[in-house]
C-alpha cells in the first residue's frame, strides 16, 4: 500500500510538473488587405511550432508544441479572405494543430513577437496573395528543418519582478486656446476656458490619486497644435490621453455629452504617415523598428492600432457608464471617428465632447463650476475603473492588480 502510495504521488508530481509548462493560445484574429491575408495568435508563453503549406487542396497547418487552446475559433470572420475553413484538433502529446482551408497557393511569411507593453507572445502569419511568390510545401522527411522556436533569447531575460514600478501616466488635453477659442455660446461662453477648468478639475482628483500621475498638454490660455498634444503624450510615455472639448452645432436643440475613440479609416491613414517618416521608427511602444522590414513594421503597426482602438473603446465604455449618472448622452455608445488628437498608435485615446455650447441649457450647465466638477469627477472614475481593470505593465497598479 504504502509503495502503492508513493507510486501514485510521483505520479501526480510528473503529471504536474509536465502540465507547468503548458501555454495556452488565447486569442485569434484575421485581417485581410489587398496583397495578404494576415492571422495572428496570442500565447500565455513561450512555445514551438512547425508550420507549413500542404496542396490538393491547399492549407496552412500549425502545430504548437505543449499547447492548448483556450480561444475561440468559431468566431473568427474570414468572409472575403484567401480562407475557406478553420479545424482545430488537440493530441495526447500536447500538440494542438490548427489548419486553414485556402482557396490557393500562398507564400506564408511569419514574425515571432516577443512580449512588450501590453502585448503578450505574439505569432504572425501573412499569407502574401501574389503570383509570383512561391508557395511553401511541407518538406519531405529527409529534408525536415528544425523547428522555429518561440521563446526569448537566453541572455536577454527580463526580471520577473521590476526593480521600479511606476505610476501610470494620464495625460488630460483641455481642447483649443489661446487664438483658438474653439465653440462659443449664445451668451458668448468659449469652449477652450470651459474645457480648461474641467481639464483642470480632472487633473487635481487625478493627483491625489495613488499609482496615477496626471500630465496636462496645457495649463492656460495658450494655444497647441494638434500634433504638439501627441508629442506631449509620447514624451510624458502616456498609458492614456484623455481629450476634452464642447460641441456646437446650427440645431440649438442638439445636446448631450458624446465619447469618441479612433475610428479605422482615421487609423489606415495615420498607419500610412507613420511608415513614411523615419522618424517615428524608434517611438512604436518603446520597440526599435529601424531594423525591421518594411512589411514587419506595418504588422507591428497594425497589430499596435488594433489593441489601441480596442482599448481606447473598452475606457471609453467605462467613462460612458459613469457620464451617465451627471449628464445627458448625445449617443449611447462609444463613438468612433479620424480625430487627430486620437491618432496615436500605441496610446488608447478618448475625445469627450462634454455637451453643446449651442444649446442655451447645456451652456449655463457647463459654465456652473458645480456642474465642471462633476463631469471631472466622473471622468476620474471612468478613468479609474478602466486602469485598475486594465493595469498598465511594470506600474503600481499591475502590481496590486496582480
Amino acid at each position: 500500500m504504502k509503495l502503492k502510495f508513493l507510486c501514485t504521488t510521483c505520479l501526480l508530481l510528473c503529471f504536474s510538473i509536465a502540465n507547468a509548462h503548458i501555454v495556452q493560445l488565447t486569442r485569434a484574429q484575421i485581417s485581410n488587405s489587398s496583397k495578404n491575408t494576415r492571422v495572428m495568435f496570442s500565447l500565455t508563453g513561450p512555445t514551438r511550432f512547425h508550420a507549413f503549406i500542404l496542396k490538393k487542396p491547399d492549407r496552412l497547418v500549425i502545430d504548437f508544441r505543449n499547447t492548448t487552446l483556450a480561444a475561440s475559433l468559431n468566431n473568427l470572420h474570414f468572409y472575403k479572405t484567401n480562407i475557406t475553413a478553420i479545424k482545430s484538433g488537440q493530441h495526447a502529446d500536447h500538440t494542438l494543430r490548427i489548419v486553414f482551408q485556402l482557396k490557393k497557393s500562398v507564400h506564408a511569411d511569419e514574425h515571432l513577437l516577443h512580449p512588450h507593453g501590453r502585448f503578450g507572445y505574439r505569432l504572425v502569419i501573412n499569407l502574401v496573395n501574389s503570383k509570383t511568390a512561391v508557395a511553401i510545401h511541407a518538406p519531405q522527411q529527409e529534408q525536415l528543418v528544425p523547428e522555429k522556436i518561440f521563446e526569448p533569447a537566453e541572455n536577454i531575460q527580463a526580471p520577473t519582478h521590476p526593480t521600479h514600478l511606476r505610476e501610470a501616466v494620464v495625460v488630460i488635453d483641455p481642447g483649443h486656446g489661446g487664438r483658438d477659442p474653439g465653440a462659443t455660446g449664445t451668451r458668448g461662453t468659449h469652449e477652450k476656458m470651459v474645457v480648461l477648468a474641467i481639464g483642470k478639475d480632472l487633473y487635481a482628483m487625478l493627483k491625489k490619486q495613488p499609482g496615477i500621475k496626471p500630465e496636462m498638454t496645457r495649463h492656460g490660455d495658450y494655444f497647441v497644435t494638434l500634433r504638439n498634444r501627441l508629442r506631449v503624450a509620447r514624451r510624458d510615455h502616456a498609458d492614456l490621453f484623455i481629450a476634452i472639448h464642447a460641441d456646437a452645432y446650427i440645431n440649438h436643440y442638439s445636446r448631450g455629452a458624446s465619447i469618441f475613440a479612433l475610428s479605422q479609416r482615421g487609423a489606415t491613414s495615420e498607419a500610412a504617415r507613420w511608415l513614411a517618416q523615419k522618424e517615428n521608427y524608434s517611438e512604436l511602444g518603446g520597440v526599435d523598428l529601424e531594423d525591421k522590414s518594411y512589411l514587419l513594421r506595418s504588422v507591428l503597426l497594425d497589430l499596435s492600432q488594433t489593441a489601441t482602438i480596442r482599448d481606447s473603446i473598452k475606457c471609453g465604455n467605462d467613462v460612458l457608464r459613469q457620464m451617465r449618472m451627471v449628464a445627458h448622452l448625445h449617443r449611447g455608445f462609444v463613438e468612433q471617428a479620424p480625430f487627430v488628437v486620437l491618432k496615436s498608435p500605441d496610446i488608447p485615446s478618448l475625445l469627450i465632447e462634454t455637451g453643446f455650447l449651442s444649446n442655451a441649457r447645456e451652456e449655463l450647465l457647463l459654465r456652473d463650476k458645480n456642474y465642471q466638477h462633476r463631469i471631472a469627477h466622473a471622468l476620474m472614475v471612468g478613468i479609474l475603473q478602466y486602469l485598475h481593470q486594465n493595469p498598465p505593465p511594470d506600474t503600481v497598479l499591475a502590481k496590486h492588480h496582480a
